[in-house]
């Protein structure tokens, strides 16, 4: 039974046929039978958590899983639904929080292109008032002294005056238009919506976020208490879904501190992380005392990362750099680290054309890998191994 917090504005249904493509391409390279079940949306908590199942068809056995998207969609779009105006002003404050607060020079420290797309949203917001305001600033001398004398008349001032403010109305307003149009590529306005989203989480100002935290943490235990003793349950998360995940994960430890040891098995998964991202603004409002308790509790973590994808902070180690300092001396374990070798994972034709798509890019951990010995996202989830002892091979370069 697998368990993954999900970040998308879009529902569940506009992802789901991305994860079943790439599980008919991991049934062809496997050379094994196996079917993924149709979507089911509109699960607790907050109608907008999704579930499918699969199974596959292996030489001895076979494997069935539940696959549980946690959703917080819904829960987050009133921040992606603000004025434009309203949204310049927030994000500017955020992005000064979490200046202040050295976000912006510990990730340039720990991996300098994760830094850089750290840097992206306040650099594209630069721009955009430069793109939007420097036009009609420069030309403004030019449209007033021209349109005076040529207009010639008693009224040629007011009239130069409403052309250079009707000019630059409409300049801002094809500016405004463009960035509109390039958003699908360029996901500059989602960043700056996101970077307010982690701001308020990071300060625990999301009230409506952090019930969802807690009304997802009760699915897990309930699920936990009605599954078998010998369910594998895996819990699974991708770029942002990584702080959340240990927000949840904190949560279900507070209500049951042994379900990291029952009988079954229980792991848990970070794919892509992007800690530095939340993390960058000061973890002492809550999100350094959740790392801490996951540290502590003694599950199996594995952090999963790609150097090739400057959307994940995979090279900041997240317990050293987050979870509160103990005065007793007491020394915190990572979790178990390492690269899921993009290149490798696939085949060259589809890394080239992904090497500089870098949102694409940041999706590789859901691509059926290529090559026996690397991370597979299916055969994690489907596989005839346990999860622990699947990762724990992956580790050492073995299938």
């Amino acid at each position: 039974m697998i368990y993954f917090p999900g970040y998308d504005l879009r529902p569940a249904r506009y992802c789901f046929p991305l994860l079943s493509k790439e599980f008919d391409t991991f049934l062809k390279i496997r050379k094994v039978n196996g079917a993924l079940s149709q979507l089911s949306e509109g699960l607790d908590p907050g109608g907008t958590t999704a579930s499918w199942s699969g199974h596959v068809d292996w030489p001895d056995s076979r494997v069935e899983t539940t696959f549980v998207q946690l959703g917080w969609r819904d829960v987050i779009k009133a921040d992606f639904r603000r004025s434009w105006p309203r949204t310049i002003a927030d994000a500017i404050r955020s992005f000064m929080m979490i200046a202040q607060a050295g976000g912006y020079r510990a990730a340039l420290k720990s991996n300098w292109a994760h830094g850089v797309f750290c840097l992206y949203p306040p650099v594209g917001l630069l721009l955009y008032f430069l793109a939007s305001l420097l036009p009609p600033i420069l030309l403004a001398p030019v449209i007033l002294r021209n349109v005076g004398a040529a207009v010639r008349q008693s009224h040629a001032e007011e009239i130069a005056w409403s052309v250079l403010l009707g000019g630059s109305a409409a300049w801002m307003l094809a500016v405004y238009l463009l960035m509109t149009w390039l958003e699908p590529k360029s996901y500059f306005r989602y960043l700056v919506n996101s970077w307010h989203f982690m701001a308020r989480l990071a300060r625990n100002n999301h009230p409506e976020m952090l019930a969802r935290i807690e009304e997802s943490a009760d699915l897990i235990v309930a699920a936990a208490a009605e599954a078998d003793e010998d369910t594998d349950l895996v819990f699974v998360s991708h770029s942002c879904g990584t702080f959340v995940a240990i927000y949840i994960l904190a949560a279900v430890l507070r209500r049951q501190p042994d379900i990291v040891r029952r009988p079954g098995g229980f792991s848990f998964v970070t794919m892509g992380p992007a800690f530095d991202c939340l993390g960058g603004f000061g973890a002492q409002d809550g999100f350094g005392d959740a790392m801490t308790a996951v540290a502590r509790s003694g599950v199996d973590w594995t952090d999963l990362y790609g150097p090739h994808d400057p959307l994940c902070g995979g090279r900041t180690t997240p317990v050293a750099r987050y979870a509160q300092q103990n005065t007793s001396g007491e020394t915190l374990p990572e979790p178990r680290r390492y690269s899921v070798c993009i290149p490798d994972r696939m085949t060259a034709k589809r890394f080239r054309h992904l090497r500089f798509r870098f949102f694409a890019l940041h999706f590789n951990y859901f691509f059926a890998s290529v090559r026996p010995g690397l991370f597979d996202f299916y055969r994690l989830t489907l596989g005839p191994k346990r999860a622990v002892d699947q990762l724990k091979a992956w580790d050492k370069g073995r299938d």
